[in-house]
């Protein structure tokens, strides 16, 4: 499993996401196809012939409204208002509880992070200030 990390001084709220793995929609429902290997000779050799090359990452409601959301173009803090105002939430706990999961999500490779101007976030030094000016 891949980690990352990002600087604690980061705004993710004023980042923007952009999906990196695949997905279905099933009755509103998001499953994320992460490959069991990221290398395709790997995928080759030790995924067993008959088994599904992809692990299947199902999310709820609010993670697949939140997954979908994140098409490259809106900033973080516009989908956690989106999600307040779709299930009636307070929207203060909503920004919290979406930094947290695109900050998880993020931290397992199933999306990047990118500044307004598309530059991609680079944030392993814990000297990084990105998104905090």
């Amino acid at each position: 499993m891949i980690r990352r990390k990002i600087n604690s001084k980061t705004n993710i709220l004023e980042l923007i996401p952009v999906r990196k793995l695949e997905h279905t929609v099933e009755d509103e429902t998001v499953t994320v196809l992460m490959p069991r290997f990221f290398v395709s000779w790997m995928q080759k050799n030790f995924v067993p012939r008959k088994k599904d090359p992809f692990i299947k990452v199902k999310l709820d409601d609010m993670g697949s409204t939140t997954w979908l959301s994140c098409d490259g173009r809106t900033r973080a803090l516009e989908i956690a208002r989106k999600i307040a105002d779709r299930y009636d939430l307070d929207q203060n706990e909503t920004c919290t509880r979406v930094g947290t999961f695109l900050r998880q999500l993020y931290q397992r490779g199933f999306l990047d992070l990118r500044l307004p101007d598309q530059v991609p976030v680079e944030c392993a030094s814990p000297t990084d200030k990105i998104g905090t000016e």
